[in-house]
């Protein structure tokens, strides 16, 4: 039974590890931000659920005082992990991952010092006071106005009565109570355990589709974002937004004959020329080959390329770069911030000139 209900317990974490990162872990996106911290700091108190629960398994099946001194130290950070990415998210002073992992470190030593029953109780009151904390930063702003955030409160409350419950057993009926059958008993734990991870799991998720990005300047996530605010704006004011791809049909050849650097460089050189021809619009890279340019729907495409064309071919002498390559622009009218995100998809297909809607 105790088995059943730690591999339960096991199986809730791991499915919530498994669901953060491959809803929110995006390595292109999460490049720092709200959701970067959050996905870090979630992520890592999944990791420790999962050790917790390995350790306790281990545990049962004979693993002795070391085996329960890693477990202890585990459930502790894992909820403590929670409050301090919770706190990360609000912007409050930082609780780094370090000083959580410190109280788990001491309490795995002081495992070994005193009987264990009596580590089991100070494990609990821990886990109360962590869970507690973590209860109360979630309901604060900007977190508390996230929806999805009442799934974390009322897990991690839970968590705190029922691990309170526990330690009002354990003072009156002796601590020896923790490790034996009932309403207190680990077999009852492991399984309040797995209800209270697959709750805030699903709580973070949640949460995590709320939350922003905010990636360095430079990267393509970065782009991307400026992109779409671009567009929304544009869509806001006039209805729909112009958006031009502009390649260089000559990249894959320039690259080999010359470098892939070289071959950046041009592409960088077209997004400056956007910019020295037409300051008044948005430019990025969010793909490796296509510079993407926004700017409103009554824009004239043909000034709009001659003009480009030309401040290009003033940045060829700066370059070194004894020819002018040629540019390729494709023009589309998109009146969603979902079809701009199309296009972004999709940008290595050469799609038609022409209106795109909900691609």
């Amino acid at each position: 039974m105790i088995v059943l209900a730690l591999l339960s317990a096991i199986t809730a974490a791991g499915v919530g590890l498994a669901i953060l990162f491959l809803a929110h872990g995006r390595h292109e996106d999460d490049r720092g931000g709200a959701r970067a911290e959050m996905v870090r700091y979630f992520g890592m108190a999944a990791i420790a659920a999962l050790l917790c629960g390995a350790m306790n398994v281990l545990e049962a099946a004979g693993g002795g005082r070391a085996a329960a001194a890693g477990g202890n130290a585990t459930n502790v950070m894992a909820v403590g992990l929670l409050w301090a990415g919770a706190r990360r998210v609000n912007h409050r002073r930082a609780v780094g991952a370090i000083g959580i992992v410190a109280v788990g470190i001491f309490l795995l030593g002081l495992t070994f010092l005193i009987p264990l029953v009596d580590a089991t109780v100070l494990k609990t009151a821990g886990l109360v006071v962590f869970a507690v904390l973590g209860a109360l930063e979630c309901t604060r702003r900007p977190f508390a106005a996230l929806p999805g955030r009442g799934l974390l409160v009322w897990s991690m409350a839970l968590y705190a009565a029922y691990n309170a419950a526990r330690l009002v057993v354990a003072l009156a009926a002796g601590s020896k109570a923790l490790t034996g059958p009932g309403a207190v008993s680990a077999e009852t734990t492991a399984l309040v355990s797995a209800v209270v991870i697959a709750v805030a799991a699903a709580g973070t998720v949640r949460i995590g589709r709320q939350l922003d990005d905010r990636p360095s300047p430079g990267t393509p996530a970065h782009d991307r974002g400026a992109l779409r605010r671009e567009t929304a704006r544009l869509i806001e004011a006039h209805g729909g937004a112009s958006v031009t791809l502009i390649r260089l049909p000559d990249i894959d050849l320039i690259r080999t004959a010359h470098s892939v650097a070289q071959g950046k460089r041009l592409l960088d050189a077209a997004a400056g020329a956007v910019d020295d021809a037409l300051p008044h619009v948005v430019t990025g890279q969010p793909s490796r080959d296509i510079v993407f340019v926004v700017a409103s729907a009554e824009t004239d495409t043909t000034v709009m390329e001659s003009s480009v064309r030309r401040a290009f071919a003033r940045r060829m002498p700066l370059l070194e770069y004894d020819d002018v390559p040629t540019l390729a622009f494709e023009h589309s009218l998109v009146r969603t911030v979902d079809a701009m995100s199309a296009l972004m998809g999709t940008g290595r297909r050469w799609s038609r000139r022409g209106l795109v809607d909900g691609v």
